[in-house]
């Protein structure tokens, strides 16, 4: 944990933003959480290449933070609509300017580079 956490003792406070209004460009979830505190969560808990499963993804927050740090994923959701979501957000980072920009926005929360 120290790693992520500019050499020092990770602490059991985080401090991050709230969810922006950038995470929301392909549509709202109503637990959405935010990119920093998914991405935060596995880095501090995996490795490149490592696969994350997300059994109830809804808008694929995980799914995308684990994309953006080279993870693989699997997210699963019954619902239809939030899939669809997280079908749209996955295509958005296919776009290399937007994935380099959405990479940026979570480096600020953490002294890993991406």
């Amino acid at each position: 944990m120290k790693e992520i956490n500019g050499g020092t003792q990770m602490r059991d406070l985080w401090t991050l933003p709230a969810i922006a209004k950038w995470e929301k460009s392909c549509g709202k979830h109503p637990t959405q959480k935010p990119l920093p505190l998914l991405a935060r969560i596995i880095l501090a808990s995996t490795k490149e290449n490592d696969w994350i499963l997300d059994p109830f993804t809804g808008a694929s927050t995980s799914g995308i933070a684990a994309s953006l740090l080279s993870r693989n994923f699997l997210g699963i959701d019954k619902e239809v609509d939030f899939l669809e979501i997280s079908k749209k957000r996955r295509e958005e980072i296919d776009d290399v300017e937007t994935r380099l920009e959405y990479q940026k926005r979570i480096i600020k929360y953490s002294d890993r580079k991406v």
